[in-house]
Formats: C-alpha cells, structure tokens, sequence
C-alpha cells in the first residue's frame, strides 16, 4: 500500500469514529479495508487450493477471503481473459448459482418494501393467460420456489433432449444452449401443460426452472426486466460495477477464458448467454472486486440499504437435509449446522465453463469467495475448498483461545 493510500485509508476511518458509524459504505470498505484479511496467510491459504491447479481441477483461481479487518485477493494458476492487459482482480468470471442468491435478496427486498409476498401464490404476478400448476388446489408460493420445495422439476424437458452422437461434454452444452434461446413463453407454455413432481412445500427438489420462475415475478410484479432489478436494488447500492447480467463488449473482454473440465483432455468451453429470464438461476457474472463486497455485505461489515433484505435471505425457512451436518435453506441460501454449533451459510455456481463458491461462518465473521475458470458439472467443486479454508480458520480461533498455535 503506497503511503498516499494509507493516509486516505486513515482519514476514512478517523471519519467514521468522529460521525460515529458503526460500519462503511460498500465504497469505503473497498478502500480502506483492501489486503487488511488477518485470519489466514497465503502461505496457510495454499494448501487449500494450489492442489487444484496441480491435478488440473482448475487452469485457474481467484480466491477472495474477508474477516472484521478487511479482505484479501489471490489469484493462482493461469487466468486468461480475452483482453490480456485486464488485472486479475478484475476479471470477470460467470457465478452460475450465486446468481439464485442475488435473486433470494431481490424477493426479500420485494416484500420489506410491500411489492412482492413471499407467501402469495406465484400465480399473483403472472400474466398472458399464463398459469403454474397446482396440485390439488395447492399453489406454489415465493417461499416454494425459493426453497425448491416447488414439486417443479429441475428443467423443462427440453434441456433433456440431446444428439446421442455428441461426446459428453457436447450434450452438455447443447443442454445449456437452451438458457440462452428458451423464452419466458415458450418456457410458461411448457409448464403450465405440466403436472408437478410432489406438492409444494413438501419435498426439497433442486429446480433451475424454480429459480428463474422466482426471479422472473419478482421482476413482473414491479414491470420492469430482471436485469434492470437486479442492478437498481443490488448492484447499484453496492457498487459492484463490474457484475451484470448483460455481456458487453467490455465484459466480453474482461472475461476469463472457461475450461470444460468434464472433457478429457479438458478444452475450451463456449459461452452462453443467459437470457432474461433465465439470468436470475444462474446467467450474472462478476470478478473478485465486487464479490468481496458482496460478500462483506452478507457478513454485515457494510452500511447499505440492502441490510434488512439481505438479512431476511439468511433467515431458515426449511428443511434440506437432516444430516450430519443438519442443514436448513434461507432463500435460497444454505445453512449448515456445525457440530460445534457454529454454523455456515453458502451458496454454489457452476456454468458449463466457470465454477463459484461463496461461503462464510457468521459465528467468527470470515468468509471466502472461489472463482475458477474451470467446469467439472459432476466432479469436484471449489464450494469444498472454501469450506475447508472457514474450517481452518475455526480451528485457529479455538486454538487461540486455548492458548495453543495455530
């Protein structure tokens, strides 16, 4: 740090105690509080994540760590954005999942604000003679969809339909192809001539189509795209410039080269564009920057107007999985109950061409963020590696407190 940015950093925190605020704004978090993470070093972050880059999981990382002091980013492997003079914190990486989250926080800030209920049927904001099913007079509601308790399955049956005389890793992609050319009616058409799996709210069943559906009338039941939602109510007051849902040509530049790791030997991956109605399950991006901001800002360390619905995502509302762990889901947040009772609430993303993990333990404020370059679909996944950086560091703490090393 230059001693020109350490003056700055000063004078903002002498600012916050003078006028007494408790936490910074997204902004002067970003700057005061850049490459101050104390919970771990490099040297004990990269057994954690260096063996990606060895046996090939991923051509490469960036891994963001946040505690109360600040955060820290490290890129690891070979990152290669399109435009080769972009900063490696500032590459853009697809987050798959996480985009579910941003959407959880999206319905939460709906119904604080008196435009959204979580518990109305989700037939409320649809239009065009379009309708869900029910099963037996009972509708699917936000808490449903964001819960995937919906009974809808995980897909259109379309996203199953692929050329047997495709490698894997093709058929694969062929499946995701429809994210970007499947329209809300021709998706709305499909499902209001279907019949649910279960009935709402009684079975957990992971649901693409749930998510979409969910950000879709969040959207509608305030007349305006998902896409411009998103950046008016999350990224607008959190300054994260440099996430989207839309690709421009500056994105496109910025954006890290993705790998199909689940084709041997592992190639290039395409890019799909998620449309406006599918973005909301898993077509936004962003870099290291603006994560950490994100993530901070689940932790509580920032002053935003975001705070209550971003609160209301990480309250449980359901059962996941009975355990061990036990675990429960927010909305669309999942929240698990450590032995020590300590719990983590997490969330992962995965494209057919980049992998992202976000991950923290709200008990001793530290959290991690993993972008990979690098898909696996049904092999390893960096939401493991972050787990395991936020076990280390709760090892640390207890043996802190006993007085032992690290």
């Amino acid at each position: 740090m230059t001693g020109f940015h350490s003056i700055s950093a000063l004078i903002i925190i002498l600012a916050f105690c003078l006028h007494g605020a408790a936490v910074p704004t997204p902004d002067d978090w970003r700057e005061s509080t850049r490459d101050h993470f104390s919970a771990m070093t490099k040297e004990e972050i990269d057994p954690y994540i260096t063996p990606l880059i060895e046996y090939n999981l991923s051509n490469g990382l960036m891994v963001v760590m946040v505690d109360h002091n600040g955060y820290a980013i490290h890129p690891y492997g070979n990152i290669k954005p399109k435009s080769p003079d972009t900063p490696s914190n500032e590459t853009l990486f697809d987050i798959g999942s996480l985009s579910k989250v941003m959407t959880g926080i999206l319905m939460a800030d709906g119904e604080i604000r008196g435009v959204y209920n979580l518990s109305s049927p989700t037939n409320t904001w649809l239009s065009g003679g379009y309708r869900l099913p029910d099963y037996e007079g009972l509708e699917i509601t936000g808490f449903d969809l964001a819960t995937h308790r919906s009974g809808l399955p995980a897909s259109p049956d379309k996203f199953s339909e692929y050329d047997s005389l495709l490698s894997y890793a093709d058929q694969i992609e062929h499946s995701m192809q429809h994210f970007q050319t499947m329209t809300a009616d021709d998706t709305y058409t499909s499902v209001s001539n279907s019949s649910l799996l279960a009935p709402p709210g009684y079975q957990f069943l992971y649901s693409n189509l749930g998510a979409a559906i969910a950000g879709d009338t969040i959207a509608l039941s305030q007349g305006v795209s998902y896409p411009e939602l998103l950046s008016k109510q999350i990224l607008t007051p959190l300054g994260m410039t440099s996430t989207g849902a839309i690709w421009t040509l500056d994105d496109l530049d910025r954006r890290a080269q993705g790998y199909r790791g689940y084709e041997y030997p592992t190639d290039e991956a395409h890019l799909i564009r998620f449309n406006d109605f599918w973005t909301a399950t898993g077509g936004i991006h962003s870099n290291a920057e603006d994560m950490a901001v994100f993530l901070a800002a689940q932790m509580g360390l920032l002053d935003t107007s975001l705070s209550g619905a971003i609160e209301k995502s990480h309250i449980p509302v359901a059962e996941m999985y009975e355990g061990p762990p036990r675990s429960e889901i927010g909305l669309f947040w999942e929240i698990i109950y450590n032995s020590d009772g300590t719990t983590i609430i997490k969330k992962a993303g995965e494209t057919n061409a980049h992998q992202a993990a976000i991950a923290w333990n709200p008990d001793l404020q530290v959290g991690v963020v993993i972008l990979s370059d690098t898909a696996t679909i049904t092999g390893t996944h960096v939401i493991d590696n972050a787990i395991a950086l936020l076990e280390r560091m709760q090892v640390k703490n207890l043996n802190n407190q006993r007085g032992l090393p690290g």
